[in-house]
């Protein structure tokens, strides 16, 4: 009896455990996924010269296409800046290739709005690029791709 009211316990405890581990085990990995394909580069740039001085502003960014040796960055450019929530010393950095095109010659325009909105010429889907790239207005169900960000001094990074 006193085995059987273990076993039922153990059961009860276990049954959602086991219930999750299935759940995430079935989870596909490519909703995760950016449409963008993934491309090897890197960037930098000096925060103290033009036009990258902007960047120090939260809520500007700009568009980047090649970096100094003029290599491509990114699979359609890059869209850099601090969101309008910094602190003054967070950056970000975007694939500038709209989810929805999916194409290397449609890339999405930065707005000089001061906070942080970019569009995609084609679908006219709207980021919202001081919120993570989410689309905010448009078709686009897909946030923008991403990129890891450093600054060492006053050289930003983007890789």
């Amino acid at each position: 009896m006193l085995q059987k009211r273990f076993l039922s316990c153990v059961w009860t405890l276990l049954a959602p455990l086991l219930g999750l581990a299935l759940l995430c085990a079935s989870c596909d990995d490519d909703a995760l996924q950016s449409s963008i394909p993934d491309v090897n580069f890197h960037f930098s740039c000096s925060l103290s010269q033009s036009p990258y001085y902007r960047l120090t502003t939260p809520g500007q960014f700009l568009f980047v296409g090649t970096n100094v040796n003029g290599a491509p960055v990114g699979f359609a450019g890059l869209i850099i800046g601090q969101s309008i929530y910094s602190d003054g010393h967070t950056y970000v950095a975007f694939d500038a290739a709209c989810p929805v095109e999916a194409s290397r010659s449609v890339a999405v325009r930065v707005i000089d709005d001061g906070l942080g909105t970019a569009e995609c010429p084609q679908c006219h889907t709207r980021y919202n690029l001081s919120s993570g790239g989410y689309p905010s207005e448009g078709s686009g169900t897909e946030y923008l791709k991403s990129y890891s960000v450093w600054l060492s001094g006053t050289t930003l990074v983007v890789n």
